[in-house]
């Protein structure tokens, strides 16, 4: 929790400034010398940044705050690079949840913590993994008829296979899914399912040893069509990802989209591979390889330096929209390699870059500023000064400035992309800390929105540094996500190896959010915002005792409705005015019975909504 003389600096600050959040001035800008580094050893060599500012770039400040807290973590290496599919929307309106968690400085009871929403609240944070030995890495689907499945590594064994016939509630069943002989420990997996009743799972995952060729590890496949009682394809390294092609692939450099019939599909890459698709159209037997970016470095391995180059930095995520084709989202930055093979990232690189089957292949040769002409750079640093501060102060991801995306394609072919960029904010060791934004296009990537929204501009998240989203493919009014949030930027699992950012071990919320598609598709001063606009009075009085009142404005007719929520996302009253004309309406909120604390109210006029936060005493 954040201390209350923390808290008094913040509202300061923001009583002296306005806000956090400004238009960005226009032009671009060369930027200041920074440092490549190597990992893991993290060599340091002076050399430039990469980035551009756009011109005429604002960011809206939108706070949703319906976020309660899943889970609590004192382990936060979520990922390596990409995000696990760790959330799902059900047709019925529920929702499942997971992630990595321990509740211990020695992490041995690591394994995954599961939540539930049943339709009207989310369950309490799980206090224990639902694996019976150490485990991580936790991916989320649907299983079976009612069901859902987890699949984590054992860090011995294999792959744990977690299920349940009934979602959110009963006992799990635990399985053991090993890696081939010379390669059983198998790590950091991905599954998704499809088929009737979900019983087709698929799986990929790393070797954590050379395996056919392929070091420091191989990219396996896995297949079952009976819900996991028999695997028909095993340890299946796909054409066209073999030695021949790769030297080898790294751990959670890739990630499933959700599969559109017999349709699936993965995305791979980073800076030393092509960003590319791996895409089936009958359900896993056969594969083809669409090149997003054809990298020049796939089997090089020393003897000559390649120079800075630009290219993906290993966060990337994937989505098929309903006619199957692929929309993918990966971060860049800047990398080279030198004659010994060591390989090198620049910390202060920056651009998230978004591509879908409809446009041309990238070319080899990335230029920041050809990327952002062109519409496929979509996401960038909100703040420039951030290229201007001291090397020192950039907590370690490995990955660039923009990074960690997650995309989600609905039936009408609105895109929504949600990513972790840094900001000029400092944590309390004087480290940049990351918000969470996102972007939209409503004509299935075309075009897209003219301004980023930053969706952690609460003044209770001022301080905070959020990361990993991991976004539901599936959606209704709104899309839903998670990510992981607390006072230190950076990863202590990394600092503890001598990174950059936080060292110490600490708590880490996993919060859940739910915007509106509205607010991503057409933030505050859009055409179609002002036509909806409608003003929310704060309620009179608070902090409230019995009854307190809410003041609407609407400029025109429509439905009006406002809910009111706790801390953990649980509605407590729901009041609606129906069909209204313009003009002013009143809710009158009866806090009587409710326990004292701070709830939230949202009011909604048509598509459009505004939360407010009020407090009970």
């Amino acid at each position: 929790m954040k201390k209350f003389t923390l808290l008094s600096v913040a509202l300061s600050f923001l009583l002296m400034t306005g806000g956090l959040q400004a238009q960005l001035s226009s032009g671009a800008r060369d930027l200041s010398k920074h440092a490549k580094v190597l990992k893991p050893n993290l060599n340091q060599k002076g050399e430039n940044g990469i980035g551009q500012l756009p011109a005429n770039t604002t960011v809206i400040n939108k706070s949703v705050l319906e976020d309660p807290t899943l889970m609590v973590t004192r382990y936060d290496l979520q990922s390596n690079a990409s995000s696990e599919n760790r959330i799902h929307l059900f047709s019925d309106g529920t929702i499942g949840a997971v992630t990595m968690m321990s509740h211990t400085d020695a992490f041995s009871d690591r394994g995954s913590g599961p939540n539930f929403y049943d339709g009207t609240s989310w369950g309490p944070p799980p206090s224990a993994r639902i694996e019976s030995s150490k485990a991580g890495w936790p991916s989320y689907a649907p299983w079976g008829p009612d069901g859902e499945i987890v699949v984590t590594h054992h860090n011995l064994d294999g792959l744990i296979i977690m299920t349940r016939p009934t979602k959110g509630t009963g006992a799990w069943t635990e399985a053991i899914l090993a890696g081939p002989a010379g390669a059983v420990d198998i790590s950091w997996p991905r599954v998704v399912t499809n088929g009737p009743d979900h019983m087709n799972i698929h799986i990929i995952a790393t070797t954590y040893t050379t395996y056919q060729g392929l070091d420091p590890y191989a990219l396996l496949y896995y297949r079952s069509t009976d819900g996991g009682t028999t695997w028909d394809i095993q340890h299946k390294v796909i054409e066209g990802m073999t030695s021949a092609e790769y030297i080898g692939f790294s751990s959670d450099m890739y990630a499933w989209a959700q599969p559109v019939g017999d349709t699936i599909a993965f995305a791979f890459g980073d800076s030393w591979r092509d960003l590319a698709i791996m895409k089936s159209y009958n359900n896993g037997l056969d594969w083809e390889k669409v090149v997003v970016w054809p990298c020049p470095y796939n089997l090089w391995n020393g003897g000559d330096t390649t120079g800075r180059f630009l290219g993906p930095d290993g966060t990337l995520a994937l989505a098929l929209d309903k006619s199957g084709k692929a929309h993918i989202v990966s971060g860049i930055m800047g990398a080279d390699g030198d004659e010994t093979g060591a390989t090198f990232w620049v910390p202060k690189s920056d651009g998230l870059i978004y591509w879908n089957e409809d446009m041309p292949q990238l070319p080899e040769v990335l230029d920041w500023n050809e990327l952002y002409n062109n519409g496929t750079m979509i996401g960038w640093a909100a703040d420039t000064n951030v290229f201007y501060v001291d090397d020192s102060q950039i907590a370690y991801y490995y990955n660039s400035m923009t990074s960690q995306p997650s995309i989600a394609v609905d039936d009408d072919d609105n895109v929504f992309v949600v990513w972790s960029g840094v900001t000029m904010n400092l944590d309390p060791d004087s480290y940049l800390l990351r918000r969470i934004y996102a972007r939209g296009s409503s004509d299935g990537g075309a075009t897209w929105t003219t301004s980023l929204l930053d969706l952690t501009s609460d003044f209770l998240y001022t301080w905070s540094e959020c990361a990993y989203p991991s976004v539901a493919w599936n959606t209704d009014d709104n899309i839903y996500f998670l990510f992981m949030e607390d006072d230190y930027a950076g990863v202590s699992l990394n600092g503890a190896n001598g990174a950059q950012g936080q060292v110490a071990i600490g708590d880490n919320n996993i919060k859940f959010m739910k915007p509106s598609k509205m607010d991503i598709l057409y933030p505050v001063g859009t055409a179609k915002e002002q036509t909806e606009a409608f003003s929310v009075s704060q309620n009179f009085p608070n902090p409230v005792v019995d009854q307190t009142t809410v003041k609407v404005n609407l400029p025109q007719a429509g439905t009006l409705s406002l809910e009111v929520t706790n801390m953990m996302g649980q509605r407590v009253e729901t009041l609606s005015k129906g069909s209204c004309t313009a003009g002013n309406y009143y809710f009158t909120i009866n806090a009587k019975g409710l326990t004292p604390g701070v709830y939230f109210y949202t009011t909604t006029f048509n598509h459009s909504k505004v939360t407010k936060k009020m407090i009970v005493e």
